[in-house]
């Protein structure tokens, strides 16, 4: 069997200034890009002293709101993020270093999960309730206020989108599936981020890299099928085939109608039998 007949291909979904205890969020991201990238003690003095520059731009531009417009501080935070400082969209080059928040913040570009997660950066530091939302091929923040949610649309500049826009725009195949579109947990969403990793080492032919960031994002998002069927994806082209089956296994039980794992695992026994 060649390997390039595996069918499941990897697809892409994808502070400072607030005490410690509360950059939980940002202190695991600039790990994840630390271990994905090699970073110097200057780049992580950036890093800190970036999220706080913008975290105090942020704060300026958001308080005090009108106490009696109810206006959801989504407006100012987009007009910081892209008008006055410039972030823009990346929606074709995959390389990471659109994906990992550091340089996202050098780079002012990112993909819908580097872009996310800066904006999960900074809600975090000003104590506001947002989440990531994952749906197939795609990732966006939903922001909770006053009871309500209103879910930001990153890659087309934070604008308030519906939940039937991203049913129609990016559907789940076959059915529910526990992964999509609910507000992940922090740790969940750097399974996400981690699972990009994994999707652009395997681009890069570096497979045993890729099974490593899979194995990370499993184990930060155990209710991520794609994920679990990717590590299968891995596993079994460095020829660790009970491994793998394990892996394409979970995928199928966490996520039933998740395309093309029982084309994996019948390429699996047939290599097997062989």
């Amino acid at each position: 069997m060649k390997r390039r007949a595996l069918l499941l291909a990897a697809a892409s979904c994808a502070c400072g200034a607030a005490p410690a205890k509360r950059r939980a969020f940002s202190r695991s991201a600039l790990l994840v890009a630390q271990r994905a990238q090699a970073t110097d003690p200057a780049a992580e003095r950036f890093y800190w002293s970036e999220l706080a520059r913008l975290t105090d731009l942020a704060r300026a531009a958001i308080y005090p709101r009108p106490a009696s417009a109810g206006a959801s501080l989504n407006a100012p935070l987009n007009a910081l993020l892209f008008e006055r400082l410039g972030f823009v969209r990346e929606v074709e080059d995959t390389d990471l270093r659109f994906v990992l928040l550091p340089s996202v913040l050098r780079e002012r570009r990112g993909s819908c999960v580097g872009l996310g997660t800066l904006y999960l950066a900074l809600t975090e530091a000003l104590e506001v309730t947002a989440r990531g939302v994952l749906r197939p091929g795609h990732f966006y923040v939903r922001l909770e206020e006053s009871g309500k949610h209103t879910n930001v649309e990153l890659l087309r500049r934070g604008e308030c989108m519906p939940d039937s826009w991203y049913d129609h725009r990016f559907p789940v195949p076959g059915g529910p599936a526990r992964e999509y579109g609910r507000p992940l947990t922090p740790d969940e969403t750097l399974g996400v981020v981690e699972y990009n990793v994994g999707n652009q080492r395997r681009r890069e032919h570096r497979i045993d890299d890729a099974r490593q960031a899979y194995a990370r994002a499993v184990g930060h998002f155990p209710d991520f099928a794609e994920a679990h069927a990717s590590l299968g994806t891995a596993l079994h082209l460095l020829g660790r085939l009970d491994e793998a089956a394990a892996s394409y296994r979970t995928a199928k039980r966490v996520n039933p109608h998740l395309p093309h794992v029982e084309d994996n695992l019948s390429l699996l026994e047939t290599e097997r039998s062989r």
